[in-house]
């Protein structure tokens, strides 16, 4: 068998099982997220990542940096303090509320945050580097090729190679779903761009994550998750099982992720 690009796409709009998250989700997320994300821990991880991509010479101060699904906007502002400009992108004007905030409170002149999903983004210019971190915006080869042909300089994505939680494992059986553990777009985008002559740096994060939410949080962002609003007797047991686990009304889910990171040079 000859694998081909054509090959590598295929397989990727065929695997295509996950729900992606919603604009309703993200909204109702946004400040907890922003929150998670605020931690003196979260920082300093943000802030290396940035020196890195300096010390690679991957950005500079005249650089120009898209962030597709820049969330609550906490690595586009860390971005920010390094480069030219950074424009932000999102389709959660909650969490671009949340963006502009950081931006502000960080005295930041260069930012950029615009509401829109990906589908939707009119490229006029490319930028010198775009980033998709963790972003569910790139889920299909239309979505990578876009990416790729808005940048005249370096592509940066990261994604979960593998996730998993006990307690979303129990709540897919509660609700009658398959549990998906498995993420595959990272192993079909390394492989895209390969057949297309481009040779990625790929390296991996292991270790265990936990999120913890007050229990009336948890039961909003874990029925939305699971994607049962519209079926009162899911949401009820989604509900009380939570009710049941949590300690002093708080609700903890420990994951055990393996993130994968691809940075290329397009140009």
């Amino acid at each position: 068998m000859h694998l081909n690009t054509e090959y590598f796409e295929e397989l990727w709009l065929s695997d295509n099982q996950k729900k992606e998250p919603t604009v309703e989700l993200w909204d109702f997320r946004a400040e907890e997220y922003n929150l998670a994300l605020s931690t003196e821990d979260a920082q300093l991880t943000r802030q290396e990542k940035v020196q890195s991509l300096i010390d690679r010479e991957i950005i500079n101060a005249e650089s120009t940096v898209l962030d597709i699904g820049c969330g609550s906007g906490q690595f586009a502002v860390e971005l920010a303090k390094k480069t030219k400009k950074v424009v932000g992108l999102d389709f959660s004007e909650k969490m671009l509320s949340y963006a502009s905030a950081n931006a502000t409170a960080a005295e930041l002149k260069n930012t950029e945050f615009i509401h829109s999903d990906w589908d939707g983004y009119q490229c006029t210019e490319p930028f010198d580097l775009v980033i998709a971190s963790m972003s569910p915006a790139i889920d299909k080869p239309k979505h990578l090729y876009k990416m790729m042909d808005c940048s005249r300089g370096f592509c940066y994505l990261s994604s979960f190679v593998e996730r998993h939680s006990s307690l979303k494992e129990k709540l897919y059986r509660l609700t009658d779903q398959t549990y998906l553990s498995q993420f595959n777009k990272l192993n079909f985008i390394f492989n895209i761009l390969w057949t297309r002559g481009i040779f990625p740096e790929l390296t991996y994060e292991t270790g265990i994550h936990q999120r913890v939410f007050p229990l009336k949080t948890a039961q909003g962002i874990f029925t939305r998750e699971m994607s049962v609003l519209d079926k009162p007797e899911q949401v009820s047991h989604i509900h009380q099982y939570l009710e049941d686990i949590a300690e002093n009304e708080v609700v903890t889910e420990s994951l055990q992720q393996r993130k994968g990171e691809l940075i290329w040079k397009q140009s």
